[in-house]
């Protein structure tokens, strides 16, 4: 062992006394800081730096006094503890941010014991590390979501792959996980208000945090926190198909025929359930048998405006949502029309439609075209069309699919309506183009509008009503 070298007695400098710790701390393998001066007492707490094992780079401190025992004494002076480090809070700090994942400390911290828990956050933009958790983390990786583990906690997680903590370490369970849900996931997610956690395999009921236009708005769905993602959800994920049909219709403005309806009645198989005739009335009065299938078709968690309208269902005229999507037919002019044309056994029927010809009778030469009005754009006399034959539903022959008309006609039977539809609107006679054309330009306001409701479709053939 090299000589300790004892501190001298009597009037020997300050500056003398200095250079034999300085001396006795580098035989030690230990390098004081140059910014550190002696005071004269052996008792003084000396800060220095060792260059090797976990401890190299941080500064440290011990008393004079206690290293020299130490040393003399054959113990293993240079083994240290948290208790040895001169700046606790910002090696704490430090060592919580260099973590895998890294960790982000609450500003207002400051260490007063290794046992205490200390508040930080996940960083979310240290990707990586997150996605190689075992855990989830990165759900919760936000500066709002704060985490509570003490310091003799985490150093004992320092050699493995990560330092993970997980749910039962967050500082208030129920209020991160709400966080979560409505501001880490797309779409966001509203839990309902009587929750409380209970594990991650217990079902969460919430709905999403949307506008009404998103067809999934206002259905009551359940996920475990085991489940969950950032990605979105499907049906399956329903809480009540009951409760998400009649949310469904009512943004079709329908309703069920059969109030008593029961969804899970039909069958005890999932997809024959999905596909059960279901009976439904629109605010014009007109029934329709449909499906959850077809109604649903094409929803998603941020779809606007998907399923398929059941009056649609089958259809070959240009709807709005046909033009929408080709370039060719959104660009197009168009006419709308008002025809009577006489069926196979001599009655006669109005037909209302839309073309892009120059004249309704290019499209069937037994049009007696009444009524005609035109547009630069397909799209808003489309809108009009399917205003008026969703207001006019009533005015549809009951037996119109059997009908026959003359070669050329096209198919466009449900386009029929009964001559009684002139008592109720004005489709004919001298102000009806006028009064068409009004009906045009509102039409022309709903451009961006998916699907019109019934409300809509008033304000469009307000200025046709009788």
């Amino acid at each position: 062992m090299t000589e300790w070298r004892p501190m001298p007695r009597g009037r020997s400098s300050i500056e003398a006394k200095e250079a034999i710790v300085r001396a006795n701390f580098t035989m030690m393998k230990r390098r004081v800081i140059p910014q550190w001066n002696y005071n004269g007492s052996e008792s003084q707490w000396v800060l220095f730096e060792v260059g090797e094992g976990p401890w190299a780079g941080v500064v440290l401190q011990q008393r004079y006094n206690l290293a020299r025992n130490r040393y003399l004494g054959g113990n293993c002076h240079n083994e240290f503890t948290l208790t040895s480090v001169h700046d606790k809070d910002s090696y704490i700090r430090s060592a919580f941010l260099n973590a895998k994942p890294s960790r982000i400390i609450s500003s207002t911290w400051t260490f007063e014991s290794a046992t205490e828990p200390i508040p930080f956050y996940f960083d979310p933009l240290d990707l990586k590390a997150l996605t190689s958790c075992n855990n989830s983390l990165s759900l919760f990786a936000s500066e709002h979501i704060i985490f509570l583990q003490p310091w003799c906690e985490f150093s004992r997680s320092l050699d493995d792959a990560t330092q993970e903590v997980w749910i039962r370490s967050l500082e208030n369970i129920d209020e991160s996980i709400r966080y979560a849900w409505r501001s880490l996931t797309i779409p966001g997610r509203i839990i309902n208000k009587d929750w409380t956690y209970v594990n991650t395999t217990t079902p969460v009921k919430f709905t999403l945090d949307q506008d009404e236009k998103h067809d999934f708005s206002g259905i009551e769905f359940q996920q475990t926190v085991s489940h969950w993602t950032h990605r979105g959800i499907n049906l399956r994920s329903v809480v009540d198909m009951n409760q998400a049909l009649d949310v469904i219709l009512s943004k079709i403005d329908c309703s069920l025929v059969d109030a008593s309806f029961d969804y899970y009645a039909a069958s005890e198989h999932p997809e024959e359930r999905f596909r059960q005739p279901i009976v439904i009335v629109d605010e014009f009065f007109q029934e329709y048998t449909t499906t959850l299938e077809c109604l649903t078709k094409g929803m998603t968690s941020i779809s606007v405006g998907a399923g398929q309208l059941p009056w649609n269902r089958g259809t070959s005229r240009l709807t709005p949502s046909k033009i929408r999507s080709n370039p060719r037919f959104l660009g197009s002019p168009g006419i709308f029309y008002v025809a009577e044309i006489p069926d196979s056994a001599g009655n006669s029927y109005l037909k209302m439609g839309i073309t892009t010809k120059q004249s309704p009778s290019h499209r069937c030469p037994s049009y007696k075209t009444l009524t005609a009005v035109s547009s630069n754009s397909l799209l808003d006399v489309s809108i009009l069309e399917c205003a008026l034959l969703r207001a006019t539903i009533r005015h549809r022959p009951s037996n119109y699919r059997e009908l026959l008309f003359p070669l050329g006609f096209g198919g466009g039977n449900s386009e029929v309506r009964n001559l009684s539809v002139l008592d109720h609107y004005y489709l004919v006679g001298n102000d009806s183009e006028r009064r068409l054309a009004s009906a045009l330009s509102v039409a022309a306001s709903f451009r961006e509008v998916k699907n019109l409701s019934s409300e809509l479709i008033h304000q469009t053939v307000a200025a046709l009503a009788i």
